[in-house]
């Protein structure tokens, strides 16, 4: 689901309208080679925000609505692992016919490239880079 401009700028900016952000969600479609369906949120992020309104979480939601996933940052890789396993999950049958769901929690590492980050960030506009290095200096003092 596109949200909202994590870093707007100069050049991708914050929406002020559902044209902005529909054109915006394009943008990034094309840019990241997306080929899924993006569903956009409302313009007040209603959507986002009643699933915890952190900027690059993940959900996976099963049919009948039981959330199967959630990670407070996305990683492709780590959802397309979790998705296989659970497809094989579901579709195993063992000796008694029957398979039960349990819940975990684990915690995972990423890459952080923060030259690449920086790089991409640029896309939106000075600005938007200026803000996210202000940010990241006070949170770096928080420690």
């Amino acid at each position: 689901m596109y949200t909202r401009e994590a870093h707007p700028g100069e050049h991708v900016g914050a929406h002020h309208s559902v044209e902005d952000k529909l054109h915006n969600a394009a943008l990034l479609r094309d840019e990241v080679g997306i080929r899924r369906p993006i569903v956009v949120d409302d313009l007040d992020g209603t959507s986002h925000l009643a699933y915890g309104g952190l900027p690059n979480m993940t959900w996976v939601i099963a049919r009948g609505g039981t959330i199967v996933y959630k990670a407070d940052w996305t990683s492709a890789a780590n959802v397309e692992a979790f998705l296989a396993r659970y497809v094989a999950g579901r579709s195993r049958r063992p000796a008694s016919g029957v398979v039960a769901p349990y819940v975990t929690e684990q915690i995972e590492y990423r890459d952080l490239d923060r030259p690449a980050f920086y790089e991409r960030l640029q896309r939106n506009g000075p600005r938007s880079y200026t803000e996210f290095k202000r940010a990241e200096a006070i949170w770096q003092e928080r420690g």
